[in-house]
């Protein structure tokens, strides 16, 4: 990885970017602002390259946050439900390689398995449009 650039994941096609920043509209599926941040090695475990994360639970707390910066959500102000979810993402990363959404259930499909890396694409689900957040709560509407 050249001096700088970074990994970035978008969160509906998992398109991986490596630059200063993710691109602003998704080569691959056309969506705007749906790049976070992943580690190098969590980005070369989705393209098959090598499994496993260095990033630590606070590193993906704020790539959440820096996620959400420059779309219609934030991440949820409870520290604890956020911890909560960090703790779960982590686990199944630990026993899938993968930080899967803990709110999931995977069906070992590595196809489908993809779709529940965290973030999701939660815009899609009905918890979006009928209560303002994700599924599991981690990423909620602006004010």
């Amino acid at each position: 990885m050249m001096e700088g650039k970074r990994s970035w994941r978008c969160n509906v096609c998992n398109d991986i970017h490596y630059g200063m920043a993710g691109p602003e509209t998704c080569p691959t599926c056309s969506t705007k602002n749906a790049y976070c941040e992943v580690a190098e090695k969590e980005a070369r475990n989705l393209i098959g390259a090598e499994g496993g994360s260095n990033l630590d639970a606070e590193s993906v707390r704020t790539a959440w946050g820096k996620f959400s910066e420059n779309n219609d959500f934030v991440l949820n102000p409870d520290k604890e439900h956020v911890d909560t979810v960090l703790k779960g993402v982590f686990e199944n990363e630990n026993r899938f390689g993968l930080k899967l959404c803990p709110c999931r259930l995977r069906d070992g499909k590595r196809e489908r398995d993809l779709e529940l890396i965290c973030p999701c694409n939660f815009k899609t689900h009905d918890t979006w449009n009928e209560k303002g957040m994700c599924w599991c709560g981690l990423f909620v509407k602006r004010g």
